[in-house]
């Protein structure tokens, strides 16, 4: 799950869509969380070890890096402690 939060949520979606279809990454769905700013994208995998998830995420957070001022996180993150790998529920499916 990668979620935004920042004034550049309507750019941050479409460079998501449009780097998801880049990479050929079909099963997502974005939602708007609790306020305007916040996107959540959920991409649904078969089972991942952690490591793996998080190394994956990692890559596409570096190539949006490249694109957008970061402000984003990823999870599950293993930079984090497992107390603070928590998604908050979404609001509206965009």
């Amino acid at each position: 799950m990668i979620e935004y939060k920042g004034d550049e949520h309507k750019r941050f979606q479409h460079l998501i869509k449009h780097l998801f279809k880049t990479l050929n990454i079909t099963d997502y769905h974005i939602y708007q969380g609790k306020d305007i700013e916040r996107l959540q994208v959920f991409i649904r995998v078969d089972h991942l070890p952690l490591e793996e998830a998080d190394a994956q995420l990692q890559k596409l957070s570096n190539t949006l890096k490249e694109k957008i001022t970061k402000k984003w996180k990823c999870l599950p993150s293993l930079a984090l402690p497992e107390a603070y790998n928590i998604v908050t529920l979404p609001y509206n499916r965009l």
